[in-house]
């Protein structure tokens, strides 16, 4: 009866231990191209990261700037085939579309 209580106890121990590991998933937008450069050697391709922006200029005669934004070669290749086209499609999207700022 002591013993198992002693391996319950040691059980619990080790449970509660693994708990309080970090769990903190990696934020690429704060990385600097070498950290990432040396991320994505260690990781096969569809796992491989890239980053764009950030980027500020004039867009439509307004300054803008955009935020880096980074993604997984899988995640672009997922997004690019869910929104793909057919050149077939008959439905055009519809006309100029504004954010009614300028308004």
């Amino acid at each position: 009866m002591k013993k198992s209580a002693m391996i319950i106890c040691a059980l619990l121990y080790l449970l509660i231990i693994q708990s309080c590991s970090s769990t903190e998933e990696i934020r690429f937008e704060d990385l600097t191209e070498y950290e990432l450069t040396r991320y994505n050697l260690l990781q096969p391709p569809p796992e491989q990261v890239l980053c764009f922006g950030p980027s500020r200029g004039f867009i439509n005669g307004r300054f803008q700037r955009t935020e880096r934004k980074c993604f997984t070669i899988r995640e672009l290749e997922t997004y690019s085939i869910l929104t793909r086209q057919s050149p077939h499609d008959t439905a055009t999207p519809g006309g100029f579309e504004t954010d009614n700022s300028d308004f």
